[in-house]
């Protein structure tokens, strides 16, 4: 197992609710030892705490008189703001100022030791304010307070619960009245904001006056109908032009038949008419229509033939009167197409400031609308006040009228006629708890002091190895009916009491033998000194000479601290260290015991330096010629942390076991060691608590008997009946 792979395994396999029932079953005398001193303090306390009284009134909140569907309070708070809002009023420095002054400084000091403000402090501290129907539609709340004088306590509830209705009715007519004159207020101020909207919007009506939204329609229809009218000018003013033409042909016919006309006075007026026509064509058609060019064709006839008239007058008497008469017909038309002309350039300075008009209508429709939005939204606004007013004053004259919200006494304050604390029935409990909870933290405080395995299946599951023997603490009163002789150790209990439990779990360790196929030596070692691993390797080898008649030796491989002498009761001045020394041999140094099938090999002398024993071949010499010997050699080696011997000895052994005393070997001593020692086969717990074992293996651990002792003969007859 790798140094990562026993931390993951310690972490995963943490504090269970087995080790919790292990460690209260284990302290259950520390737990009952405190429950009882809370017991006690608790009813000390309840002796000697003063008598304190408690007074209460229950107050309830009606609703308002007039149904909420009519008019709506403007009193919105919760009841629970409500409350603490009246309670800081209430207990204020001049509600208490005049309530001290009511009641009497002397029933609420009777010392008289205390100054104003200490008496304010304390009616303060006393007084409680406790809603019980919040769910309710008429929720009631509770006001109590605590004193000595139970007279005192019923007065001061009382005057306290008139306060609080007082101020109650005191709050929500100021609220209700403050909400209308805000109101009022707001409203003025929109007004002037409306009006002012409104003057904008004319303004820029007037401004605007003709190119609006609202006249788009009107002037898309004026601009067609200027446009009708421009087309009849326009072709009024083709017909006049083409009637003008005809007239001076027409002249022109007769001027060539009479041969009299004054044509030097009127060709330069027939030119100048034609120029006329000629420029006002081309404004309508283009060069190449007929029109034009007969137009521009008529203007150089006339320039030729005024190049070409005589400049001599012609008398009057010889002027004929048809040409008189086309003359003035000429005339006419003429003056009748300027007037077409003047009505063309009317029309057409309409058309285009009724274009700019239409032009300037979305600009126009964009103004409008912001002016109209801002309006709109202050109207709107305006609106939901004023309605908002008329409720607010509405509500103003319920609550004036004393007919909203109100606190109605439900049950008065009376007199306690026994005090609420101290309370016999909550300082036990309290008392009780409190002794838990102290020795809750004493057994927190000495489990984290001292860790160490406490149960089986802790030690089992951390190291995830089998426990092979569970070895109770042995009492020599409890196990022994006459203490065995001095020849021997007696907590050597396979030999000297082979039928207790101690014993049998000893045994359990047989069966992990017998399948281990070539075993032959056994190493034996701990994680620190006094964890009985000395004890553990001579009772294991007691149990294998004598209940599987092996023939076993024990090596003390502790040349430091040997201690197998002692349980023994033998001389230790020649033993391994003689041997390895070569001093002796091995058949010299060894030692039979009073046990049959059991030989010692003793420490021998003590060694500076027993490494250099340790790892010489003579060493191994000495191991192969005990293995060629003896069936079984058992090594009791030294602990791992503080030296390194028995990491030499490991190399030698077939098997290895690991002894952990209960509730001394720390964890992580073991966990380290389990580290530096790979493939131990199991764990020898010893020294085990009585109760642990007893809920472990289900029988006393002090038993003198174990599981299937021979029964007595008195008894003998009767377990033959139920049989």
């Amino acid at each position: 197992m790798t140094d990562s792979g026993i931390g993951m395994q310690e972490s995963m396999k943490g504090f269970q609710v087995e080790d919790t029932i292990e460690i209260l079953e284990r302290r259950r005398w520390w737990i009952l030892l405190a429950a009882t001193c809370g017991l006690v303090i608790g009813f000390l306390a309840y002796l000697v705490l003063p008598a304190q009284y408690v007074s209460k009134t229950t107050i309830l909140v009606e609703p308002q008189g007039v149904p909420e569907a009519y008019i709506k309070s403007t009193v919105t708070l919760a009841i629970e703001q409500r409350l603490h809002t009246l309670q800081e009023r209430v207990t204020s420095y001049t509600s208490l100022n005049e309530l001290i002054d009511r009641i009497g400084t002397e029933r609420l000091d009777p010392s008289g030791r205390m100054t104003r403000e200490s008496v304010m402090n304390n009616i303060r501290g006393g007084l409680a304010v406790e809603i019980s129907g919040r769910k309710a539609k008429a929720p009631v709340f509770e006001i109590a307070y605590t004193a000595n004088d139970p007279q005192v306590a019923a007065l001061v509830v009382r005057e306290v619960a008139a306060l609080f209705m007082a101020e109650n009715l005191k709050d929500r007519a100021r609220q209700a009245t403050a909400t209308a004159e805000f109101l009022d207020k707001e409203l003025d101020r929109l007004r002037k904001e409306v009006s002012g909207q409104e003057e904008r919007i004319r303004s820029f009506n007037f401004a605007a006056l003709g190119s609006l939204p609202s006249q788009l329609d009107t002037n898309l229809r004026e601009i067609d109908r200027l446009n009708i009218e421009l087309a009849a000018n326009l072709e009024a003013q083709v017909t006049s032009t083409g009637r003008v033409s005809l007239l001076r042909r027409q002249l022109g016919g007769v001027n060539s038949e009479g041969g009299s006309m004054d044509t030097a006075g009127t060709l330069p007026t027939m030119l100048r008419a034609a120029r006329q026509e000629l420029l006002q064509a081309k404004r309508v058609f283009t060069d190449e229509h007929p029109n034009v060019q007969q137009l521009a064709a008529e203007v150089e006839t006339l320039k030729a033939q005024l190049a070409a008239a005589p400049t001599q007058p012609i008398p009057e008497d010889e002027i004929d009167p048809a040409v008189v008469a086309l003359r003035g017909e000429v005339d006419q038309v003429t003056m009748e197409l300027q007037a077409q002309k003047r009505q063309e350039d009317r029309l057409r300075t309409r058309m285009d400031e009724i274009q700019a008009r239409i032009d300037a209508t979305p600009a126009r429709e964009q103004e409008q609308l912001a002016l109209t939005r801002d309006y709109e939204n202050l109207a709107n606004t305006y609106r939901s006040l004023l309605s908002k007013k008329y409720e607010a004053a509405l509500a103003r004259n319920l609550e004036l009228a004393q007919k909203g919200e109100r606190f109605k006494l439900l049950r008065p304050a009376q007199i306690p006629g026994s005090p609420a604390w101290p309370d016999l029935a909550m300082l036990l409990p309290a008392g009780f708890g409190f002794g838990l909870f102290v020795a809750a933290f004493g057994i927190a405080v000495a489990e984290f002091r001292n860790p160490a395995f406490r149960s089986v299946e802790r030690l089992s599951r951390v190291l995830g190895l089998p426990v092979f023997a569970s070895i109770p603490r042995i009492d020599n009163d409890q196990i022994f009916e006459e203490l065995p002789s001095e020849d021997i150790d007696p907590k050597l209990v396979a030999y000297t009491a082979p039928e207790s439990s101690p014993a049998e779990q000893y045994r359990g360790f047989l069966p992990t033998f017998l399948e281990a196929e070539d075993c032959k030596v056994i190493l034996v070692t701990s994680a620190a000194r006094g964890d009985g691993k000395t004890l553990t390797t001579m009772n294991l080898a007691v149990t294998l000479a004598t209940d599987l008649n092996k023939r076993v030796l024990v090596i003390d491989g502790d040349l430091r601290r040997p201690n197998v002498h002692r349980v023994m009761r033998v001389d230790r001045r020649r033993g391994l260290s003689t041997i390895l020394r070569q001093e002796a041999v091995l058949s010299e140094c060894t030692l039979n015991s009073k046990i049959p099938n059991l030989t010692v090999l003793p420490a021998g002398g003590s060694v500076r330096n027993p490494l250099t024993l340790l790892t010489d071949r003579q060493f191994f010499e000495v191991l192969e010629e005990a293995k060629s010997k003896y069936d079984i050699v058992l090594i009791d080696s030294p602990p791992l942390l503080p030296v390194v011997d028995s990491k030499i000895l490991r190399k030698m052994a077939d098997m290895v076991l690991f002894v952990v005393r209960a509730d001394a070997t720390p964890r992580d001593a073991v966990i380290r060691s389990m580290k530096d020692m790979r493939d131990v086969a199991g764990v020898i717990f010893n020294q085990v608590s009585p109760g642990s074992f007893r809920r472990y293996y289900y029988y006393d651990a002090y038993s003198r008997y174990a599981y299937g002792d021979p029964i007595a003969d008195d008894d003998a007859e009767g377990a033959q009946s139920v049989a």
